[in-house]
């Protein structure tokens, strides 16, 4: 805890007084080359699993059962519109929208074992919730490519 001292009034900080980095923005917005992005989360990303198949089996049931298929292939149609939406919310700069889409996404994809695709919308969503827009916009970019290893994923195991 520090004090500051202000002319004719003493005010507590709990936490020291930090600086805008350099290329921030006058909204706080990460402006610089270097904080654009999420580079140091791209390591955690690469390592996710792609699918973890007992995660998709605790809530749909059997790879055989109807329960199963029904699930994963409502999963794989909704797949594109949920990502599109994202997109596109990000695109017209509705923040909110596109916060709601990718928890929604992250929901989902918890759901259906999709561990990739669930920390790259709960990045999304992270970043938007900080006020981290060009960082969202930028992890956004990851989503179609981590769809479309989850849709080849999801064939083989339902194929056997």
């Amino acid at each position: 805890m520090s004090l500051n001292a202000k002319p004719a009034a003493w005010t507590l900080r709990f936490f020291p007084a930090r600086h805008a980095p350099a290329g921030a923005g006058a909204d706080g917005q990460d402006m610089s080359a270097a904080d654009q992005g999420p580079h140091r989360h791209r390591a955690r990303i690469s390592a996710a699993p792609v699918l973890n198949r007992d995660r998709l089996q605790e809530s749909t049931g059997t790879v055989q059962s109807w329960k199963f298929h029904d699930f994963v292939s409502t999963f794989q149609l909704m797949l594109p519109h949920r990502v599109e939406k994202i997109h596109q919310a990000l695109a017209a700069g509705d923040w909110e929208d596109a916060r709601l889409a990718a928890q929604s996404l992250s929901w989902s994809a918890s759901k259906a074992g999709a561990c990739r695709l669930e920390l790259i919308a709960d990045l999304i969503g992270a970043d938007l919730q900080s006020g981290r827009r060009t960082r969202a916009r930028e992890t956004a970019c990851l989503l179609q490519g981590a769809a479309t290893e989850l849709a080849t994923a999801l064939a083989r195991l339902s194929a056997g």
